[in-house]
């Protein structure tokens, strides 16, 4: 921005406008030529009357050169001024006032740029200093805008010379509660540069330089970003980044909110967890944390929290109906008052639905394959202390073809001995839309048909291989023995710590036959129980938006005596609710992550309305998708609940949260050496303060310099006035 203007049409100006005071000193030849003149006395001397007549006779030429000689001397105390001010023109064509420009300016929309100061957050002070580049920008100017987030967001791609459209597209932009992709974002401007024509460009980062936000994703993104760098600056561009950061900072913040409990049912006290950080220098004590469910303000506490340390809070709560509950965990408010606040959906359901499909059904009690696992599921009334949450259905495995699964939370499948291709595609259309499947083996498992469509070499539903059985049922006393691992699975989380006693209700236990379960490399499946000799016993994976669990051995008790020992039920109904978390997880996102819900293949191109937490309506549309109908909605970019509407054939309302990345909450920032090395290779100016912008000395360049030409100028005028001083006094008479 120039300092001054001193014409409207040729808009020159100077970058060290004060330096001009210095033009004063121009009139020092001329003070000097006075003074020269003032300490010489005449005194008659007889014969100097030859050299006075001489002199009168070239009076005028002396004077004129005399004259000439102090213009050139006055003149080049004036250029040196004036090329120290560092003069340029803003506008007056292409040719005189420097080429055009293409401005892309980058503004970083990351949650901590709300952290607030003067009354005002960062955030919108960059939009402020974007207005005024904006404003300061020369007439044939052209530029584009970027935000610096997760995801980038291109507002203006096309160089824009329409500066006014521009000024108004900054004023309307809102700041998005979720982190930065810098690979993201580096490959959004090289796109913008790619498709301009203008030769002339420069880049102007406005951020507050977080080091989480300006942090590299590693591995091969991290040589990515070193490649687009290396791309950027093959195009030569002036990349200038404004800090608008200060070191230093307090903030304080809500990093984590969970339920201790997979699956939530009416009238059941659960633990509701939040965690609290300091991210500042300083000790807090005395910080109030408050529970809020679906608006209702509920228990507080008072915490102490040390720097740097994570502090859980527990609150005991109770939901008395079914149904999508919002729950607010938040703290006094601190100068970054997003990250005070963390929410929760918790569905609430009135009971886990479980289909048990038995593979050799019998109506006599306890001879069937699900006799023991129904009865440690939903144990009968007069059993005390046994929850009453959980509904079973038992249906033979002819049955499980014509059952239509979105019913049900969870489906068992017991010794079945194989699978149709459309059963194995309605249990991957009920994994999509987060349902769980549990898998146990027997005696009529037929390995080839597991293995062929149920595991596909890794690629299926099941995550190991089924081998052949290990062990022999019919010989007792040649048993294999439990290895709980260290007890580190949440299915065996409640044995952690436990008597010799309780434990031994699973070591003891004792399986005489077992399907040796081989897991492929690389997977993402791992083993909640083992045998004695390495062999997994139970492993849980993930698929799709539910879980699988698979069992080596039976449910009933033919091939193990696991069944009767007390072990059983707790682990059991703990896997049911693991395996039916899938459909809780989805309701739980992090800002800026595409929310996909799956529904019923029916309501494929039923509309969906979505209100956000700033109260705008978005309109969306399911799809079919492999089976099922996919809600896919991608504006997430602001923290809170949003509430989800689905229209005819599907009516049907949900709710779902986002909440910010922790590592935003964090002020750490970077220096320029810091920022050097983080990002090699890449030339940048670090200002601290905007206005500095216009006075470097690159940015004038691109005004069309004038300093230079004046220098210049000097040396040619040093040169003139020594051969004209040396000829005048050659020519002199009295010399």
């Amino acid at each position: 921005m120039p300092l001054y203007r001193l014409h409207p049409i040729w808009g020159l100006g100077f970058a060290n406008a004060p330096l001009l005071y210095g033009l004063a000193a121009a009139s020092v030849p001329i003070l000097i030529h006075l003074l020269n003149r003032r300490k010489f006395q005449e005194r008659p001397w007889a014969a100097m009357r030859f050299l006075v007549a001489a002199i009168r006779k070239n009076q005028r030429r002396i004077r004129i050169e005399q004259w000439l000689l102090l213009a050139i001397r006055c003149l080049l105390v004036m250029l040196v001024v004036s090329a120290m001010a560092k003069p340029f023109l803003e506008s007056f064509g292409s040719v005189i006032s420097g080429r055009r420009t293409h401005r892309v300016l980058v503004l970083d929309s990351s949650l901590s740029m709300g952290y607030t100061s003067s009354g005002s957050t960062r955030f919108d002070q960059a939009k402020t200093v974007a207005e005024q580049l904006v404003k300061d920008s020369r007439r044939g100017d052209a530029v584009s805008v970027v935000l610096m987030g997760d995801p980038p967001r291109v507002v203006i791609g096309d160089p824009s010379p329409n500066l006014a459209e521009v000024q108004k597209e900054v004023e309307e932009l809102t700041m998005g509660h979720a982190g930065t992709d810098l690979d993201a974002t580096f490959e959004a401007v090289e796109r913008v540069l790619a498709a301009s024509s203008i030769a002339q460009k420069e880049i102007v980062f406005l951020t507050d330089l977080q080091a989480t936000s300006w942090r590299p994703r590693g591995g091969d993104a991290k040589e990515g970003l070193a490649r687009l760098i290396a791309k950027l600056e093959a195009r030569r561009p002036r990349s200038v980044v404004i800090d608008l950061g200060r070191a230093g900072t307090e903030n304080r913040a809500i990093v984590d909110l969970q339920v201790q409990s997979p699956v939530v049912t009416p009238a059941t006290t659960v633990l509701v967890r939040a965690v609290v950080r300091n991210f500042g220098p300083t000790r807090a004590e005395g910080v109030r944390a408050r529970l809020t469910v679906d608006g209702r303000v509920g228990p507080e506490q008072l915490v102490d929290l040390p720097v740097g340390e994570d502090v859980p809070v527990v609150f005991n709560q109770q939901f008395a109906s079914p149904g999508d509950h919002v729950v607010e965990a938040s703290i006094e408010e601190d100068a970054l008052p997003l990250d005070d606040r963390r929410r929760l959906v918790v569905p609430v359901r009135e009971s886990v639905d479980v289909l048990l499909v038995d593979g050799d059904f019998k109506a006599e009690p306890y001879q069937a394959e699900t006799d023991y696992l129904a009865q440690a599921l939903a144990p009968s009334e007069d059993a005390p202390g046994q929850p009453d949450m959980m509904r079973v259905e038992v249906v033979p495995e002819s049955q499980l073809a014509r059952r239509d699964l979105e019913a049900f939370d969870v489906v068992c499948l017991c010794n079945i001995a194989q699978f149709s291709r459309k059963e194995v595609d309605a249990l991957e259309d009920f994994l999509k839309q987060g349902g769980g499947v549990i898998v146990f083996g027997g005696d009529q498992v037929m390995a080839e048909n597991y293995n062929r469509l149920l595991h596909d070499d890794g690629r299926g539903l099941l995550p190991a291989a089924v081998g052949e059985a290990t062990g022999d049922a019919t010989k007792k006393e040649s048993a294999f023995a439990f290895n709980p691992l260290g007890f580190q699975h949440p299915l065996l989380a409640d044995f952690r710590n436990q008597a010799d006693s309780v434990v031994a209700g699973l070591t003891r236990a004792s399986t005489w036959r077992y399907h040796k379960l081989t897991l492929p490399k690389h997977t993402k499946a791992q083993t909640a129980l083992a045998f004695e000799n390495g062999d997994p016993a139970l492993i849980e994976a993930p698929r799709h938006r539910g879980k699988v669990f698979q069992a080596a051995t039976s449910a009933d008790a033919d091939w193990t005596n696991w069944p009767v020992h007390h072990s059983y039920p707790p682990i059991m109904q703990r896997m049911v609710l693991e395996a039916a978390a899938g459909r809780a997880a989805e309701r739980n996102i992090r800002v800026g992550q595409p929310y996909d819900q799956s529904f019923d293949p029916s309501a494929a191109g039923a509309p969906a309305t979505i209100l956000t937490p700033r109260g705008q309506s978005r309109a969306a549309k399911l799809t079919a998708a492999g089976g099922v109908s996919q809600l896919h909605f991608e504006e997430t970019d602001a923290a809170g609940a949003y509430q989800v509407k689905i229209g005819p054939p599907l009516a049907s309302e949900v709710a779902f949260a986002a909440n910010p990345d922790p590592a935003e909450s964090d002020p750490a920032k970077l220096d320029r050496p810091a920022l050097a090395e983080r990002l090699p290779g890449w030339n940048f100016i670090h200002l601290t303060n905007w206005r500095e912008l216009a006075q470097n000395a690159e940015s004038v360049g691109r005004r069309g310099e004038l300093h230079r030409p004046l220098l210049y100028s000097v040396l040619l005028l040093l040169l003139v006035e020594s051969i004209t001083a040396w000829k005048f006094g050659h020519n002199d008479p009295s010399s």
